[in-house]
């Protein structure tokens, strides 16, 4: 099989796929449309499915010469809470929902990889488990949190996925061993004062002071406790206080995120942001208390997974296109599956600076003519794959 010029040949059904997701979104938890919309196209495939945790779906493609060996192929299915603001002939009408990030390109891409693996299903020598999660924005409970102890999930002997960034270039693309996406967790910080007139501070006990001494708190572990050489991130992002300018209020609200390139300082920021807080309790007489949640872990490449990876990429996108990025502070729930495991980043963006917008922008937007990119790599992929397990492939 020549593996672009056949994806090339569905090139514009691949577009048109990719428009009508991006044009119905819908966020995490709530993608039942999404979720009929890839049962009908995988049915029109004749492609077995199941339906998993609330709007997930699983398929899988085998042929009588399939083995034991499975490779789970992962795409996520949601979109953000964005108002859409590209003015696309295909923009969202769903008022406040956009694919801001590129999931829409992903199940696409996923859909037309399944529809030509299933054609040529009897030259397969591996199964191969096409994984839709819903719910990939949702830091904490996030929809690989749900789905990485499901049989389908576990039994696959490796797990790979892909997103689209307009960061890169389009017709770049990197995937490294080791670790590449951020941790990315969050925390809320409830304060407790004692609130009164605001022309009479002493007779409070102010939480916004103790608030903006909380904020310091971390900025000085950031500055000085903590080594540069590995990127780190703890970012309070809300702080709501008071109603009135002449009111010190009795609380404060703070909440914000943490992120880490290494797992150890992961586990520490727990207790980091506890010791901040006991010293803010001492020195202003606030109650101050953190609540850690949990979210997702550092994404890190299996080295085995993603050799074969590079390989697959090399032959897709040439060797001189495949570029080294440096580690990101964006998570990424794929982090959470359990399997031997590699992601790609794929480059989707335009080579028109004016028209380079950041993931989760109201103005992001990709160049369409990557996105063929995608199935030619996961079915190079599998070709590599078998290679490697069997000494030959027939795809």
């Amino acid at each position: 099989m020549d593996i672009l010029r056949e994806v090339e040949g569905a090139e514009q059904e691949l577009i048109a796929l990719r428009r009508s997701f991006h044009e119905h979104p819908e966020t995490g938890w709530h993608e039942t449309g999404t979720q009929k919309m890839i049962e009908e196209a995988l049915s029109a495939a004749g492609i077995p499915y199941r339906e998993v945790c609330g709007t997930g779906v699983i398929a899988e493609i085998a042929g009588r010469n399939s083995g034991d060996k499975i490779l789970g192929i992962r795409s996520d299915i949601d979109a953000l809470p964005v108002q859409e603001e590209t003015a696309l002939p295909f923009s969202s009408v769903n008022d406040g929902v956009m694919h801001a990030c590129g999931h829409d390109a992903h199940m696409a891409v996923l859909l037309e990889t399944g529809k030509i693996l299933n054609a040529h299903r009897e030259d397969l020598k591996v199964r191969v488990r096409l994984i839709f999660q819903p719910a990939e924005e949702f830091i904490e409970d996030s929809g690989a949190y749900h789905m990485k102890d499901l049989k389908e999930v576990t039994e696959c002997t490796r797990l790979i996925g892909l997103h689209i960034f307009s960061a890169i270039p389009a017709g770049k693309a990197s995937i490294e061993e080791g670790p590449i996406m951020a941790s990315a967790d969050t925390f809320d910080v409830e304060i407790r004062g004692k609130g009164g007139h605001g022309a009479h501070p002493e007779l409070c006990i102010d939480p916004i002071a103790a608030g903006v001494m909380f904020h310091e708190g971390v900025s000085r572990f950031l500055a000085r406790r903590h080594n540069p050489i590995s990127p780190a991130v703890i970012s309070i992002t809300s702080f709501q206080a008071g109603t009135t300018s002449n009111v010190i209020p009795d609380t404060a609200h703070l909440s914000g995120t943490t992120r880490a390139s290494d797992p150890e300082l992961r586990d520490r920021f727990a207790e980091i942001l506890g010791r901040i807080a006991s010293a803010v309790e001492a020195e202003t007489g606030a109650g101050v208390k953190v609540d850690y949640h949990w979210g997702c872990p550092v994404t890190v490449n299996d080295p085995a997974a993603a050799r074969t990876g590079r390989r697959a990429a090399e032959e897709v996108f040439g060797a001189e296109n495949v570029i080294h990025v440096p580690f990101s502070m964006i998570g990424e729930d794929f982090s959470k599956y359990r399997n031997e495991k590699a992601f790609l980043l794929l480059g989707g963006g335009y080579r028109d600076p004016s028209r380079v917008f950041a993931q989760h922008s109201p103005h992001f937007v990709i160049d369409e003519s990557v996105l063929k990119y995608g199935p030619a790599y996961f079915l190079q992929y599998v070709r590599d794959w078998e290679e490697e397990l069997f000494g030959e492939s027939r795809l």
